[in-house]
C-alpha cells in the first residue's frame, strides 16, 4: 500500500505481479533479526546474544557475496569504487593505528566490521533493491509496528518484576524507569535505545501509510487508524524523550509537506486525516494519562541535570571535553564500541564517548572529521533529490525518510552499537534505494 503511493516509482503496465528479490529477502531478514534478536537474548537466554550477532553478520555477507557475485555489485559501479576508496583509507588509518601502538588487532577488526560491514550493506541495497522489495519491506515494518505497540503498552501497566519487562541480567533493579513504579518500555529490544530507534525509523512508513494514498475501503481506513495509533501508543508509553519529541516533529513536517508540495487527492487525504490523526492523539492521551505523568516528571527531572540544548548540543556535535584530548590520529578503530568493551573488561558502555560525533572524531581522528564531513555531503545531496521530487511529482515520503536519516545517523551511536549499527545502515539502505527509485521513475517513467 506505501509503495502504491509512490506513483512515479512503478512501472506503468507491470505484467504482472514481480516477486521479492534474493537480495530483498536476506536485507529483509536482517531487518526483522535487529528487531527480534533482543527478545530472544532476555527472555529465552542471553547466552544468545553473540550466536544472534554472528548470524546476523554472516546473513550480511553474504548478501554481499550475493551481490557481487549475481547481481553486479562489482567495481564496474562508481559507488563501488567510492567504498572501495572508503575502506582502503578507514583500513591504513587502522593499520597506522596499530604500527603506532595505539590500538590492539582485536579491536581493530571490531572497528572494520562496525564502520565497513554494514556501510556495504547499506550501498549493497541502495544499488539492488527494487521497487517490490520496497513494498515488502515497507509491510514488514508496519507488521512489526503493530506488534511492537500492543506489547509496549502491556509492558507500560506491567511492574518492573514483570517477565515481559526482564532485562538480560535478570535483576529488577536494572530495569530502566521514568519513574520508581513505571518502566521505560524496549519491546522486543534489550536496551531502550533499540526500542527509541525503531520507533523513528518507522514513523515515516507509517505516516505515509496515513497521510499518503491510502488502500480503499473500509478496511484500508481501519489499517490507517491502527497504524497511525500504533505509533502514538508506542512512542508515548516509550518514556523516551527523543522519541516522544521526535513524534510531533515529523508528523508536523509530513503534514506541512504534503500541503506544501501534495497534488489534488493527497493533499485533502493529508489534511482530513491530519485532523483525525490529532483528535486519535488527544484520546490516546487520555487513555495513557499515567504515561504522560510519568513523562512529564521524566522531563523536568531531566532539565535539572542537563538543559534541552546542552542535550542537543552533545548528541549532534560531541562532548567538548571528550573531543579536545583527542590527537588527529585518533584513539583506536572501534575503541569508541561497546563491543569493545567485552575484549577491554574496562566495565564502561562506551571508552571513548556517549556521543556519535565524539565517538567518530575520538576514534579516528582526522579520518573522523572527514567522515563527518562526506556524511554531511550526503545529506545535502539526499535531502535536495527529495525536495525536487516532492516538487515535481507532489509525493513527499523522501523528505520524511531524509529528515529521519540526518537526525539518526548524526545522533545514533552508528558506529558504537550493536543494534544501532544495523538499524541505522539498514534505514540507510532503504532511503538511499527509495530515492533512487524516485529518481529513476522521475526522469525515466515507463
Amino acid at each position: 500500500m506505501l509503495s502504491h503511493s509512490l506513483a512515479y516509482a512503478k512501472p506503468a503496465v507491470p505484467a504482472r505481479r514481480a516477486r521479492v528479490t534474493v537480495f530483498g529477502r536476506i536485507f529483509i531478514t536482517v531487518f526483522v533479526i535487529a528487531v527480534f534478536e533482543g527478545a530472544a537474548r532476555k527472555w529465552v537466554s542471553d547466552s544468545l546474544t553473540m550466536p544472534l550477532i554472528l548470524l546476523r553478520d554472516l546473513m550480511v555477507v553474504y548478501a554481499l557475496y550475493h551481490a557481487v557475485r549475481y547481481s553486479g555489485f562489482t567495481p564496474a559501479r562508481r559507488t563501488v569504487r567510492m567504498l572501495l576508496w572508503w575502506s582502503a583509507i578507514v583500513c591504513f588509518w587502522g593499520l597506522l593505528q596499530l604500527v603506532a601502538g595505539i590500538n590492539s588487532l582485536p579491536i581493530f577488526l571490531i572497528g572494520v566490521r562496525f564502520w565497513l560491514l554494514y556501510l556495504w550493506f547499506a550501498y549493497a541495497a541502495a544499488e539492488l533493491l527494487e521497487e517490490q522489495d520496497l513494498e515488502a519491506i515497507y509491510k514488514a515494518a508496519l507488521a512489526m509496528l503493530l506488534f511492537m505497540a500492543p506489547l509496549a503498552l502491556v509492558q507500560h501497566f506491567q511492574p518492573p518484576e514483570s517477565f515481559l519487562n526482564r532485562q538480560i541480567e535478570g535483576d529488577p533493579d536494572t530495569v530502566f524507569r521514568v519513574t520508581a513504579d513505571v518502566v521505560r518500555t524496549t519491546g522486543t529490544f534489550s536496551f531502550t535505545l533499540g526500542y527509541t530507534l525503531f520507533l523513528a525509523i518507522v514513523s515515516p512508513f507509517a505516516l505515509e501509510a496515513v497521510l499518503g494514498e491510502q488502500k480503499p475501503g473500509l478496511l484500508g481506513k481501519l489499517y490507517s487508524l491502527a497504524v497511525i495509533g500504533s505509533l502514538f501508543i508506542a512512542s508515548l508509553v516509550s518514556g523516551s524523550r527523543s522519541a516522544i519529541l521526535l513524534l510531533p516533529i515529523v508528523f508536523g513536517i509530513a503534514l506541512l509537506a504534503s500541503l506544501r508540495y501534495g497534488k489534488g487527492k493527497r493533499r485533502r487525504t493529508a489534511l482530513s486525516w491530519g485532523i483525525v490523526s490529532i483528535l486519535m492523539s488527544v484520546v490516546i492521551v487520555l487513555f495513557v494519562s499515567s504515561a504522560v505523568d510519568a513523562t512529564l516528571e521524566r522531563f523536568s527531572s531531566a532539565a535539572q541535570m542537563e538543559s534541552f540544548s546542552d542535550r542537543v548540543e552533545s548528541m549532534f556535535f560531541g562532548v567538548n571535553d571528550v573531543s579536545a584530548e583527542q590527537s588527529l590520529l585518533g584513539s583506536g578503530l572501534g575503541l569508541g564500541s561497546n563491543l569493545a568493551n567485552y575484549f577491554l573488561q574496562t566495565g564502561l558502555l562506551f571508552v571513548i564517548s556517549e556521543t556519535e560525533t565524539g565517538r567518530v572524531i575520538g576514534e579516528m581522528g582526522l579520518v573522523g572529521y572527514l567522515s563527518i564531513l562526506l556524511k554531511a555531503l550526503i545529506f545535502v545531496n539526499g535531502m535536495w533529490r527529495a525536495l525536487r521530487v516532492a516538487r515535481r511529482t507532489g509525493n513527499s515520503f523522501l523528505i520524511l525518510m531524509w529528515t529521519i536519516a540526518i537526525f539518526g545517523l548524526t545522533s545514533w551511536p552508528v558506529v558504537g552499537q550493536l543494534t544501532a549499527n544495523a538499524l541505522g545502515f539498514v534505514f540507510a539502505g532503504i532511503t538511499l534505494a527509495a530515492t533512487r527509485q524516485a529518481s529513476q521513475r522521475l526522469y525515466h517513467p515507463g
